[in-house]
């Protein structure tokens, strides 16, 4: 059973824009001086079968005597999403399109455009939602239509993208059959005037839709031994992606790797399993995370294999607010276990189990069942993971904290190391792992710490 239910739990594919867990307490309240009575026993002819006949004659009403024909599967639908609007945010029924797309995630392969994108709320200049671009697929239709990260899609086949009402429903809008075409708005943020924004680009874009298949992992030698690997989503094959990754760093650096970078922001988890094998390549023993349901009962616990490659790497996770589910399974498991530093932002914190259940005609019925807790029961739902080191998307410029002391080098006649025969040190932070982050503030603190890390090694042990 416990192999089952780690099988096909699914933690969370993609941002859902909501928080929060429903819950159901019966109870009664005594008046004063009230005896408390025993629950009365069931009439005997009672049935919970007596609804569905209720339901079942309400809908041959609406077939028979509403004022136009009505799509009887439609409205089956309907009800089904009704019963499971009233549980968690992320409970819901599925019909045959939408389930879809959910296994089309899973597999990590898909009919689409080839881009990442988050839905945003925007105020200025005007109130409305938009697509914002953060990654595009290297050689896929919108890379060659020139889609760039950070430009922002209004609208889909000329519908605004609050008609969509939902993130999965826009991404269903740009999906579709390989070699039908799909039209949207792209627009490109103009840089500042004297600290206004100035007027962005916009013109419409017509791509081909082509099979996606976009691997799940991307990896990169930064410099001085360290790499740095970006986890798109937990699919069928990430935990293998990974791992075939850091083969690679390590094969492609002169001295071997000595750290590593793992970029879980964006990510809005996948499955449990990927997220389980993911730290195990990097923890020897222990648990990994706890599934618990009704009550707080131990469902099922994950826990390290020994004997693995990557178990005393120096590590540093990336996350923000938009990892989610998997992703924080993996930051806390590796924070619990003093495996990683944790760097970015608190995580979104949605730390619920969701089970697929077929329905038999390709639509689905996806269920909160349970919880995830941390190695160290820590609950992560609605709590998040936080970080060890706090970094925001922007640079903090630095301040000095004593202006007026002149350093000795500023002395007229200070001795020069060189006089010595020994080179100078370097006068401010030019490491070229750090050049390599580029403009992207979070790496560079990560890498930063990274490298800390790597020269001051750490003692392993998990954190109480």
């Amino acid at each position: 059973m416990k192999a089952k239910l780690r099988a096909v739990a699914l933690v969370g594919l993609g941002m859902l824009f909501g928080a929060g867990l429903s819950g159901y307490v019966q109870s009664a309240i005594a008046q004063p001086g009230a005896v408390a009575q025993a629950p009365r026993p069931a009439p005997a002819d009672y049935s919970r079968y007596r609804k569905l006949d209720m339901f079942a004659r309400a809908l041959t009403i609406l077939e028979n005597h509403y004022v136009r024909p009505v799509d009887s599967e439609k409205l089956i639908y309907g009800a089904i999403a009704g019963l499971v609007a009233e549980l968690d945010p992320h409970s819901e029924f599925l019909p045959p399109r939408e389930a879809r797309l959910l296994r089309e995630d899973i597999e990590g392969s898909f009919g689409g455009v080839g881009m990442v994108v988050v839905l945003r709320q925007e105020t200025e200049p005007q109130a409305r939602y938009v697509l914002e671009v953060r990654e595009v697929v290297a050689k896929g239709p919108a890379e060659r239509a020139g889609v760039a990260v950070g430009d922002l899609i209004p609208s889909i086949e000329g519908k605004p993208i609050s008609h969509f009402f939902d993130l999965r429903r826009a991404i269903m809008a740009m999906r579709g059959q390989p070699g039908t075409k799909v039209s949207f708005v792209l627009e490109r943020p103009a840089p500042k005037v004297d600290g206004k924004p100035g007027k962005p680009g916009v013109r419409t874009v017509v791509v081909t839709r082509e099979y996606i298949d976009s691997p799940a992992v991307t990896s990169r030698v930064l410099a001085e031994g360290l790499g740095y690997v970006r986890l798109r989503d937990f699919s069928e094959t990430s935990g293998r992606e990974v791992s075939d990754a850091l083969a690679t760093l390590r094969d492609q650096s002169r001295d071997g790797l000595s750290g590593v970078v793992l970029d879980l922001r964006d990510n809005g988890g996948g499955l449990l399993d990927q997220a389980i094998a993911i730290v195990d390549l990097f923890v020897n023993e222990g648990p990994i995370v706890r599934t618990r349901g009704r009550r707080g009962e131990l469902l099922d616990e994950a826990r390290a294999v020994p004997g693995q490659a990557w178990s005393k790497l120096p590590l540093v996770v990336l996350v923000n607010k938009s990892s989610a589910s998997a992703s924080e399974i993996v930051a806390g498991a590796l924070q619990d276990h003093r495996r990683a530093l944790i760097v970015g932002e608190r995580t979104y914190g949605k730390g619920s189990v969701q089970a697929p259940f077929e329905l038999g005609d390709g639509s689905l019925l996806k269920l909160t069942i349970a919880l995830y807790y941390t190695p160290n029961d820590r609950l992560i739902q609605a709590s998040g993971i936080q970080p060890d080191i706090l970094a925001g998307a922007d640079f903090r410029p630095y301040k000095d904290s004593q202006p007026e002391l002149e350093p000795e080098r500023a002395q007229p006649r200070h001795l020069k190391p060189e006089d010595f025969g020994y080179p100078a040190g370097a006068l401010q932070d030019d490491s070229e792992a750090v050049r390599a982050a580029g403009e992207d503030a979070q790496l560079r603190v990560a890498v930063q710490h990274l490298r800390g890390m790597v020269r001051v090694p750490s003692r392993g042990g998990r954190r109480r």
